[in-house]
């Protein structure tokens, strides 16, 4: 059958839109500028294993944003099932400890924070090293990485433990419609008995809030930490969502340890949530922004997979956007301006949740035993 001129302007065209359509769904591996045919090779014969294994299993950080944010490997990469189980730091890593006592060994990787079982887990070679894991160009180029691999890395052996956020990480926020400018103006003056009782902290005896008793162990010694514990009589709950809804309704209009994504969701349901920063103690935190890869672990080249969709440009993008933080990745919009860090001199600041500062968590953990059998 002959086709019209313009019938075969139309054809071609569509063939064209056709050809483009398939390049813009192909898999993220398609737009990367590869070095050698060799690691090309490499990369496609990893995702081949993955599909053949067919399977993912991660841990999450407690959160729907967070699971719904992982979950979607799986549009880019179908023939991977991916099952994400929300968890906090808190209880995952007593629970894996558990599960390798009997040879169980049921997790792919973890996103998620650091807790100081992370770094004890190395020593043990429980943790896997991700460096020759990076096999995407753009993820294994360290110069697409604010301080390059040995700012992205948290444990000193700059292998273990990577990270894809860096931000200021405020240990204290307050509700402005409670608190009027100029009442309380820094850290050091919620032991000010005016504030007995109108505080809520998640537990500090594990997640993100012992780092955070760790670095006030390390600015203001453990007198201080007394004092706000027993004196000032916080709220401690281990239910994330119940203490930002308490916080927003201004019912303890002093937070500690409130998770972004929680404030997100709140905010993205309609309720309006004004809080402000206390300053004093200068850090950085990744959050629950970090990879720890298990070994052994029953999907070894989905996994590989895994940790390359998750540090590519445009997932960084998505996930920042979505969360409302910032990336460690160059070139990725900044998700919360107010917590921009400078780069530049990231050594300015505390980080709280490098192996170096593990001993510093140690010792809070057990300051607060004392304090919170």
């Amino acid at each position: 059958m002959k086709l019209g001129m313009h019938c075969r302007r139309h054809f071609v065209l569509g063939m064209i839109l056709g050809v483009a359509t398939a390049v813009a769904v192909a898999a993220p591996a398609a737009a990367q500028q590869w070095a050698d045919a060799a690691a090309k090779q490499k990369w496609d014969a990893t995702v081949a294993a993955a599909k053949k294994e067919g399977k993912l299993v991660v841990s999450g950080p407690s959160g729907k944003l967070w699971q719904t944010l992982l979950e979607t490997f799986q549009k880019d990469y179908p023939d991977i099932k991916i099952q994400v189980t929300s968890f906090a730091g808190r209880d995952f890593w007593p629970r894996v400890t558990k599960e390798r006592e009997v040879g169980r060994h049921l997790w792919d990787l973890r996103v998620g924070g650091t807790e100081t079982q992370i770094y004890k887990l190395i020593e043990e070679g429980g943790l896997a090293d991700v460096r020759p894991m990076l096999q995407l160009p753009e993820v294994a180029d360290e110069n697409n990485w604010y301080g390059g691999f040995k700012g992205m890395f948290l444990d000193n052996g700059k292998k273990y433990v990577p990270s894809f956020c860096a931000y200021d990480s405020p240990f204290v926020n307050y509700n402005t419609d409670v608190i009027k400018p100029g009442e309380l103006k820094e850290f050091k003056d919620i032991l000010d008995p005016k504030w007995r009782g109108k505080m809520v902290m998640a537990d500090p005896r594990g997640g993100s809030t012992i780092i955070q008793m760790s670095a006030i162990l390390a600015t203001y010694g453990p007198d201080f930490i007394r004092k706000m514990i027993v004196d000032q009589q916080p709220v401690i709950t281990q239910n994330t969502r119940q203490l930002v809804t308490w916080f927003a309704q201004g019912q303890y209009p002093i937070g500690m340890g409130i998770p972004n994504a929680e404030v997100v969701r709140l905010q993205e349901s309609g309720v309006t949530v004004n809080l402000a920063a206390l300053t004093g103690l200068k850090t950085w935190s990744v959050g629950v922004c970090g990879l720890q890869v298990m070994e052994p672990r029953p999907n070894p080249n989905a996994t590989t997979v895994f940790v390359n969709w998750i540090l590519t440009h445009d997932v960084q993008e998505k996930i920042m956007k979505a969360v409302k933080l910032n990336s460690r990745r160059k070139g990725v919009s900044i998700g919360d301006p107010s917590r921009a860090l400078d780069m530049n001199n990231i050594d300015q600041y505390i980080g709280t949740q490098t192996e170096d500062f593990v001993s510093s968590m140690e010792k809070a953990k057990e300051l607060i035993k004392t304090l919170l059998p």
